[in-house]
C-alpha cells in the first residue's frame, strides 16, 4: 500500500532552497553554521526513521485489514456487530452448542448404562440357565445309570 506522505524531502534538500539563500553544508568556520548543519542532519535523519516507521505501520495496516476481512468472511458475525457483541455472540452460540451436545451425550450415557444394565441381567439369567442345564445333565446321567442297573 503506497504511503499517503511519500512526499520527497526536497524541503530538506539543497535544490529546495532559493538561488540567494546559501546550503548550510557548505565550509563556514562559524559555530552556529556547523550546528545548524548538525541541526539539518538530524532533522532529515528523523524524518527518514519516521517515513520508515510510516511505512511498517501502513504495511501492518494492511495486513491487519486483510486477516479481518478473512475473519469477516469466516465469522460473519464480525461485520454485523461491534466489537463487543462479537464474542459474547459468539460465546453464548458455543455455550448452547456444548450445552445442547453436553444433554445429547447424557442421554446416550443414560442408553448405555441401561443397555449395560440389560445385559448384566441377561448374563445372570444365561448363568442360571447354564446351571440349571448342568444339574439336568447330573440328572440325566443319573437316571440313566439308574435305568442301566434295572
Amino acid at each position: 500500500m503506497d504511503s499517503m506522505f511519500e512526499d520527497d524531502i526536497s524541503i530538506l534538500t539543497q535544490e529546495a532552497l532559493g538561488p540567494d539563500e546559501d546550503w548550510l553544508d557548505s565550509p563556514n568556520t562559524d559555530l552556529s553554521g556547523e550546528m545548524c548543519s548538525a541541526s539539518h542532519f538530524a532533522l532529515i535523519t528523523a524524518y527518514d526513521d519516521i517515513k520508515n516507521r510510516l511505512t511498517g505501520l501502513e504495511r501492518e495496516n494492511s495486513t491487519l485489514k486483510r486477516r479481518l476481512k478473512m475473519y469477516e468472511v469466516k465469522y460473519p458475525l464480525i461485520g454485523e456487530f461491534g466489537e463487543e457483541h462479537i464474542f459474547s455472540l459468539y460465546e453464548a452460540k458455543e455455550n448452547s452448542l456444548l450445552k445442547s451436545e453436553k444433554a445429547s451425550l447424557q442421554q446416550q450415557l443414560n442408553q448405555f448404562q441401561h443397555e449395560l444394565q440389560k445385559s448384566k441381567e441377561r448374563e445372570e439369567q444365561l448363568e442360571e440357565m447354564i446351571q440349571a442345564y448342568e444339574k439336568l445333565c447330573v440328572e440325566k446321567a443319573e437316571l440313566e445309570t439308574e435305568l442301566g442297573e434295572m
